[in-house]
């Protein structure tokens, strides 16, 4: 979504909608799949150097279950308000350094819409694995007291030696 500052006034709102395409974006596949049907509402205001853009964002999501490793559909919907200028200026961190009168918004869309997903995604039903061929599952008391109760046997050989 291409977005022209040259557009915006102070008298009254710019809206627009568009559906944007992430099919090409690298994700992580551990965490989200697939991003689908990503519809986004903007509404935006220039007030001298500073555009404020007010998104309001509805998008599919094909998550990864924590336990299973399944795909998990997920629905968002959300707002986010997005302030631009042009101005280089260090002080302000809530305000995003767009030099060029036009400048593409889906980065910080696709980095709104990664923030909203849940780190770790459960299916429902899913279940926590339990011990198989190959592996154990532990808690994490249990492990700390296996690692104290661990005796490192490659010096036993050093005991042996007389000097």
């Amino acid at each position: 979504m291409k977005i022209n500052r040259f557009l915006f006034n102070q008298d009254k709102p710019v809206n627009f909608e568009e559906s944007i395409d992430f099919s090409n974006a690298k994700l992580d596949p551990l965490h989200i799949r697939k991003i689908d049907n990503c519809l986004v509402k903007v509404s935006g205001h220039e007030y001298d150097d500073l555009l404020v853009l007010e998104l309001d964002i509805k998008v599919d999501v094909i998550g990864v279950c924590s336990y299973t490793l399944e795909d998990v559909p997920i629905k968002l919907h959300f707002k986010e308000v997005l302030n631009f200028t042009d101005v280089e200026d260090d002080e302000e961190e809530d305000i995003i350094y767009e030099p060029k009168p036009i400048f593409d918004l889906d980065p910080y869309i696709l980095g709104l819409i990664i923030s909203e997903v849940p780190l770790k995604i459960v299916k429902p039903g899913a279940k926590i694995p339990s011990s198989g061929e190959g592996y154990r599952v532990l808690s994490e008391d249990d492990y700390e007291n296996e690692q104290k109760n661990k005796v490192d046997h490659r010096w036993d050989k050093l005991n042996d030696i007389k000097l």
